[in-house]
């Protein structure tokens, strides 16, 4: 082989090294500009709600809800652990706000880990909730009222804001890959808490991922995320709410 074709054939392997390299980059590149894009997104849907409180709307609302991850304590052997808690975590969030109650992660790792016990007792299995075995969950578990656990049939997004306005947080139940959240890898069926909204955002407390406190997303790609999986709602409605930050 003589020095041309040695020189061309470098060059070749180089250009392939760089196809293969930019094959592998894109994805990773790709992911995170939707990250970035979704954490400027958040703040800017914050300020729109700092920007007016202390202006009544109904435009916008927000409700302070401690954030509660799914895995509490956030080590990988506690994700292995709660790997399916959302529907525990966002209950666990809507009522630690009912019932104006402060709670520590290790707190809400041991409670959460009580629920699934429970639910392994009474439904034989840790299994996905659906609203109605949500609502059986929550009133034998806490002991509440049928009254105190309110669900929403086929629910709007407006039921969704009016709930926020009346000062309750929403358990919603999402699926996973029309909602897209970058920082939560599960495709399916998953529950979150959402405390508030603007114009345009739905605000969540997303417990499927420790960056989701506050987490929004566009009011039409949450509306399909919920319809799809099954459209209802659950608020509480307890003697001992906090009233929204209302703007």
């Amino acid at each position: 082989m003589n020095k041309r074709n040695l020189k061309q054939l470098t060059v070749l392997f180089a250009l392939i090294g760089i196809i293969i390299m930019i094959h592998l980059m894109t994805p990773k590149i790709i992911a995170f500009q939707q990250r970035m894009n979704l954490e400027k997104a958040r703040i800017q849907t914050l300020e729109k709600i700092n920007e007016i409180k202390n202006i009544e709307t109904t435009d916008r609302a927000y409700l302070e809800v401690k954030f509660i991850c799914q895995a509490p304590l956030q080590t990988e052997e506690n994700w292995t652990h709660h790997e399916e808690s959302c529907e525990e975590a966002a209950l666990l969030q809507a009522i630690t706000y009912e019932e104006n109650n402060e709670i520590t992660p290790e707190e809400a790792d041991e409670i959460i880990k009580d629920m699934i016990s429970w639910q392994n007792d009474n439904f034989g299995e840790h299994k996905d909730l659906y609203a109605d075995d949500m609502k059986r969950f929550i009133t034998e578990y806490y002991n509440l009222e049928d009254e105190e656990v309110i669900i929403t049939p086929n629910a709007t997004v407006n039921d969704i804001k009016k709930a926020v306005l009346d000062g309750h947080p929403v358990i919603v139940p999402i699926t996973g890959e029309i909602l897209k959240n970058p920082y939560y890898p599960y495709p399916g069926y998953h529950m979150l808490t959402v405390i508030g909204f603007t114009e345009d955002k739905i605000i969540t407390n997303d417990n499927g991922t420790r960056k989701g406190k506050d987490f929004s997303y566009d009011i039409s790609v949450f509306e399909k995320a919920f319809k799809d999986a099954g459209g209802d709602i659950i608020t509480l409605s307890l003697s001992k709410n906090s009233p929204p930050l209302q703007p």
